[in-house]
């Protein structure tokens, strides 16, 4: 048996290696082209989040993508290494904290983990929750020590509080963790709850407070915050109402749309039967953390509401560290039926879930991986062979490949909004009136070269109560402003009179 499970995660190992080469030849797509677009303005033209830039993302989100960028130099195969180089780190943290239940189950969820990385392919790559992941896979490994001191909570609060300024839900892992530091100095220490609580508490706060206070101060030293708190608090609650179909959720079918999607679990379900297996096999206070783990991450998708398919990552991840746990006993027990039974689920689990990517499948067949990398290469050309010093294009898109197609160009954006779907949801909402006048405002000044509009299917437009796709205003101005340079059956290209 034990021999069988060689070969098999032998088998599984080299696939992730196979399929780790070829994403190298994976293009920027989906949610990095407008994030590291985003990064690139701040970069070269000093922009700052939300005083120039309007986004709703958090200010960690800003920080990542602007390092990353840097780092490699905005281009797909440095962007790549990069992606590599993180998967490779979330692989070794994860393979040395879990290698204190086998080396077997160590090698295991750091090699279907690994799998699941590459299986998004490039829509899912460097996603915010991968971001994150890193800093919470260092903070279990430090969870994992027989005493922590007060440098170790200082340490686990500061970790989560870099996944907070990322995802502010992200933080929802520190709970199980302190509640089982105290629950240890309870019954090592003898101490009462109120000191234990104070003696975890306490340093793990101050911890989490300092990526927050760092932002909150580099914010207002940049005259952000306002812009940024406006957001919070009047966009937030808007996007909030938007599920994972891009459809707004009623209020009054919120909570049965919650209820409903929570127990789907992004369709990882398969791995609860090993998960289980694993957790009664090893049943210790550290694998019960873990399934604490797990629980809190497969509710964090539900305290956002919108399930799409990236916010199951820290919950996929933690499942399957469980799953993998149920190999743990093969190499303490003969070949009984149990043990033939055990690694029959656990492989079940793996031949059901674990697949390659559409995009690695495509490159075996030697097809073009499909994004809408072909329109940005179009859209390239034309700003390559059209604009002037000092020309700036506006994007009508979000992530139909126009501004990977400015992001590869070096083109300047005329105004601070980066997408457009922000002004076709919740359009009675004073709010949402308000954007829409501020960009036409800033059109009528900015006055842009070219327009450039997606009108593909796959261009993410929110439906529902309150939605439209018409902005009556936004078209009188291009009527009397623009003419059509060009018009395709997915994106058309609007010029300047």
């Amino acid at each position: 048996m034990r021999l069988l499970l060689k070969i098999l995660l032998g088998i599984l190992a080299l696939l992730l290696i196979v399929q780790a080469w070829f994403s190298l030849q994976w293009p920027i797509a989906h949610d990095e082209a407008p994030l590291f677009y985003e990064a690139f303005l701040m970069r070269s033209e000093g922009r700052i989040p939300y005083l120039d830039i309007f986004d709703f993302q958090m200010p960690g989100s800003f920080a990542a993508y602007y390092a990353l960028g840097t780092l490699s130099g905005f281009n797909a195969i440095g962007v790549r290494i990069l992606d590599l180089l993180i998967l490779l780190s979330l692989i070794v943290i994860t393979f040395i904290f879990m290698r204190r239940f086998g080396k077997m189950s160590a090698f295991a969820a750091a090699i279907l983990f690994g799998l699941k990385y590459l299986q998004g392919g490039p829509s899912m790559a460097l996603q915010r929750e991968y971001l994150f992941l890193i800093f919470i896979a260092l903070a279990v490994w430090i969870s994992m020590r027989d005493i922590l001191t007060p440098k170790h909570r200082f340490a686990l609060g500061l970790l989560f509080g870099l996944s907070a300024i990322i995802k502010p839900h992200a933080a929802i892992g520190l709970i199980p963790i302190l509640l089982f530091d105290i629950a240890d100095m309870i019954k090592r220490r003898k101490l009462t709850l109120l000191n234990a609580a104070a003696r975890s508490i306490l340093p793990a706060s101050a911890g989490l407070f300092v990526p927050i206070m760092v932002v909150i101060a580099w914010l207002s030293f940049n005259n952000a915050l306002t812009p940024f708190l406006k957001i919070a608090m009047n966009y937030w609650p808007l996007y909030s109402q938007i599920n994972g179909l891009m459809e707004i959720t009623p209020t009054a079918q919120r909570i049965p749309f919650l209820l409903n999607q929570v127990w789907r679990l992004g369709g990882s379900g398969l791995w609860l039967l090993p998960a289980m297996l694993g957790v009664y096999l090893n049943q210790n206070k550290r694998i019960v953390l873990l399934a604490s783990l797990a629980l809190c991450y497969a509710i964090y998708p539900a305290l956002s509401g919108q399930f799409f398919q990236y916010h199951y990552i820290p919950f996929i991840y933690f499942i399957i560290l469980l799953a993998s746990l149920s190999i743990s006993t093969l190499d303490l027990r003969p070949s009984t039926i149990n043990v033939y039974l055990l690694f029959i689920i656990f492989f079940a689990a793996v031949l059901l879930d674990i697949r390659p990517s559409s995009a690695f499948l495509r490159q075996l067949e030697g097809k073009p991986v499909i994004t809408s990398t072909y329109r940005a290469n179009e859209i390239a050309s034309f700003l390559e062979g059209n604009l002037h010093e000092g020309d700036t294009i506006q994007p009508l898109d979000w992530t139909g490949g126009t501004l990977l197609a400015m992001l590869e160009t070096h083109t300047r954006i005329a105004t601070p909004y980066v997408f457009d779907f922000y002004f076709y949801h919740h359009v009675s909402s004073p709010y949402i009136q308000s954007l829409r006048m501020d960009f036409l405002d800033r059109m009528r000044i900015a006055r842009p070269r070219f327009i450039i509009e997606v009108t593909a299917i796959d261009k993410p437009w929110v439906i529902g109560e309150d939605t439209s796709r018409e902005f009556p205003e936004f078209r009188k101005f291009l009527r009397e402003n623009y003419s059509i340079k060009i018009q395709k059956d997915d994106y058309a290209i609007y010029e300047r009179y």
